[in-house]
């Protein structure tokens, strides 16, 4: 996947434009004519960790709690039978100044000049993601707006507590390094030096790790801008890395290797797969269409690539749980469900049974986490104060056979 900027106009000659993350040029073109677009200009957006679009969407992004507050307030009126124009009306006086509400201002003015639901938050996709459009395009198609709406806001619900709980879990280990590191530089730079001197004082034949202490606290002190620099070089050649198709693609099939977190990163894609495919599946759009949605958002290249390999296989004649099966990140609770689900015509329930079953296991690891990962914290913590000890208290036990020499 790639991202995108398009310039297009509308059937009105209006003029919208905005960034897509898809897989080709002629891709996006396609799914631009589908919303009654006319492309003007399509080209790749340079996202490396520099570039002004980053820090430009840096700054536009809507918080998904704000958006989740909104789209429950907008399924409320809608149900109660507020006009459409009042509905926006009414979010725009309530919300205060930022994207959102300027996004909603422009819905409003092109829902009056005749444009569809869909079609107008198309036009804003730094805030409402394809999956958002695509669902509210299939509801009004179908006249069942009001339980899409219920859908979205259900989905984006569940969505924010994954998030929710997949930050704090990673919350504990990353203040205990902070910590660690923290604690580590500091003796390395006002402690070790001052033992440095004590021991020089003796000239005394120093143990091993006393002199690899000795010159790391050397390298910090003095050639800290050296260290700086690789840090920062280090950082700038790693987003740098991540903003190609290969890097992310990388990184991403990496997340799913590693210990712990790993399975925790499958569970969550496969949570999300399921609730995301039963909310589109359930609100009416074909198959193949809501898999591309699916990969479009899911958040996870590797995983994206293979839901577009599910699509492609069901295109050529496969049932879901058929293409769904020879994958690798699809588990085999999923491809089961999956498979009766198809059999019974209750596709989107069952799916929506099992991303709550991977739920529950994310809830549940997610408590354990911090048991999970005690054990490697303490081994890490543990050797940092085992190497300070010895570096700093080996010289101290020898200087008596110094003294008498």
């Amino acid at each position: 996947m790639t991202l995108f900027h398009y310039r297009a106009r509308d059937r009105t000659g209006a003029l919208v434009q905005g960034d897509v993350d898809t897989s080709s040029v002629d891709e996006l073109k396609e799914n631009l004519s589908h919303q009654g677009l006319i492309p003007l200009k399509v080209e790749p957006v340079h996202s490396g960790f520099w570039s002004l679009a980053w820090f430009t969407r840096l700054f536009q992004r809507v918080k998904p709690e704000e958006l989740m507050v909104f789209t429950r307030q907008f399924h409320t009126l809608f149900r109660a039978g507020v006009s459409m124009d009042t509905i926006l009306g009414t979010m725009v006086k309530q919300l205060p100044k930022g994207t959102l509400r300027n996004a909603l201002m422009q819905i409003r003015t092109d829902i009056g000049s005749g444009a569809t639901l869909a079609q107008s938050f198309r036009r804003h996709p730094n805030v409402f993601n394809e999956l958002y459009c695509s669902m509210l395009a299939a509801g009004e198609e179908a006249g069942i707006l009001d339980h899409v709406l219920k859908n979205l806001s259900q989905l984006l619900q569940k969505e924010d507590e994954i998030h929710r709980g997949v930050k704090g879990a990673v919350l504990y280990p990353k203040i205990i390094v902070t910590v660690l590191v923290g604690a580590t530089t500091f003796l390395m730079i006002f402690v070790v030096p001052r033992f440095v001197s004590f021991y020089a004082h003796y000239k005394a034949e120093l143990p091993l790790p006393t002199k690899i202490v000795i010159a790391i606290s050397n390298f910090v002190v003095h050639e800290w801008y050296l260290a700086l620099g690789i840090m920062v070089l280090g950082v700038f050649l790693y987003h740098r890395f991540a903003s190609t198709n290969v890097g992310r693609l990388r990184i991403d099939r990496l997340r799913f290797r590693f210990p712990v977190f790993g399975e925790l990163h499958l569970k969550v894609a496969n949570a999300r797969f399921g609730h995301i495919m039963a909310a589109l599946y359930g609100s009416g759009l074909a198959l193949p269409r809501a898999l591309e949605v699916v990969a479009n958002v899911i958040g996870n290249r590797a995983y994206a690539q293979e839901v577009i390999k599910v699509r492609d296989h069901i295109q050529k004649g496969s049932t879901l749980s058929e293409a769904m099966a020879s994958q690798l990140y699809f588990s085999p609770v999923m491809i089961e469900t999956t498979a009766v689900g198809e059999r019974a015509g209750a596709l989107d329930e069952l799916l929506a049974t099992v991303a709550e079953h991977y739920e529950l296991e994310v809830q549940h690891m997610i408590k354990n986490l911090t048991t999970l990962l005690e054990p490697l914290l303490l081994v890490g913590i543990f050797g940092m104060v085992l190497t300070l000890a010895l570096a700093i208290f080996l010289p101290i036990w020898n200087l008596t056979s110094v003294i008498r020499r």
